[in-house]
């Protein structure tokens, strides 16, 4: 005799593959990763309870498994950018972005360490600036290109 299968847990498994799929691109774009934290633990919610039905009413589960991984895939994403936007991590943002590097005290002491090098040789390398005698070449090429002789 024949298995009979059903569509036991395919409405839900439906709503947690397009929870799952708008929760991908929401956890990768930085101000939004808040609905995609929210939306892929409402996608993971609904694809487990998908899945529960579908196991007791021997249903097909290809497109539950496939709304699971993408719940998974987009929260993953969107937990990333949360950790950035923590305590923690907008201290560390922060400590980047003042090229300062890290305080000794949090354990990355040669960090930001190459970027403070580099910008000390572009401040002190005068030589890589134009001469004053040259910006005045490059104004007058300029004027004669545009038309306008002053």
């Amino acid at each position: 005799m024949e298995e009979q299968r059903s569509n036991a847990g395919q409405g839900l498994g439906i709503a947690g593959l397009v929870l799952g799929i708008m929760a991908i691109p929401l956890g990768i774009i930085p101000c939004t990763f808040y609905l995609g934290i929210l939306f892929g633990i409402v996608g993971i919610v609904l694809t487990v309870v998908a899945l529960t039905q579908a196991n007791r009413g021997a249903g097909p589960k290809t497109l539950i498994i496939a709304a699971m991984i993408c719940s998974i895939v987009g929260l993953t994403f969107a937990s990333v950018w949360g950790f950035m936007f923590s305590r923690d991590g907008a201290r560390m943002v922060k400590e980047i972005i003042r090229v300062g590097g890290f305080k000794p005290d949090s354990g990355f002491e040669d960090f930001g360490r190459d970027a403070q090098d580099v910008i000390r040789d572009l401040q002190g390398d005068t030589a890589a600036w134009p001469e004053q005698s040259d910006m005045k070449h490059i104004t007058d090429s300029l004027k004669a290109l545009e038309g306008t002789d002053e």
